[in-house]
């Protein structure tokens, strides 16, 4: 399978994978070689992917993740999968600022604390931040403990 990782500012990954798994809005799932076609939304949280015998973690924003067959074909002739991750922010674990994560995390739990105006667009600003800090810390988490 061939997964793509985008952001707005540009590509993150471009590899040939075996397996992934994503954190959908109704809960994480994952995605192997011949998946039938598929279209998901993606909230915060921690994507991993196995190319070969290793892993690899990060941390993603919202966004959607799309399954589809491609025309173009392996060396054994075989049709190959296209995954594309379309996300606000990515991140590779090992790279996350855990500390700085943590700050985010504290200061947007505040200001939801003290929200006290309509739910708004500024809001559900917060919430989103929150929740990029949380997908953060997780994927530092699981960096950390391999």
């Amino acid at each position: 399978m061939r997964l793509s990782i985008t952001t707005p500012r540009g590509a993150v990954v471009e590899a040939d994978i075996e397996e992934i798994a994503a954190p959908g809005l109704l809960g994480e799932f994952g995605v192997l070689a011949g998946h039938v076609p598929l279209m998901a939304a993606l909230k915060p949280g921690v994507l991993t992917y196995r190319t070969g015998e290793q892993t690899k973690t990060l941390a993603v924003s919202q966004g959607f993740l799309q399954v589809a067959p491609t025309t173009q074909t392996t060396a054994g002739d075989k049709p190959t999968d296209r995954i594309l991750v379309l996300v606000a922010d990515a991140v590779a674990a090992g790279s996350v600022n855990a500390a700085n994560a943590k700050k985010d995390l504290a200061e947007a739990e505040a200001e939801l604390t003290a929200w006290k105006r309509e739910q708004d667009s500024a809001y559900q600003g917060l919430i989103a931040r929150r929740d990029w800090a949380l997908a953060q810390i997780a994927a530092a988490a699981r960096a950390n403990a391999s």
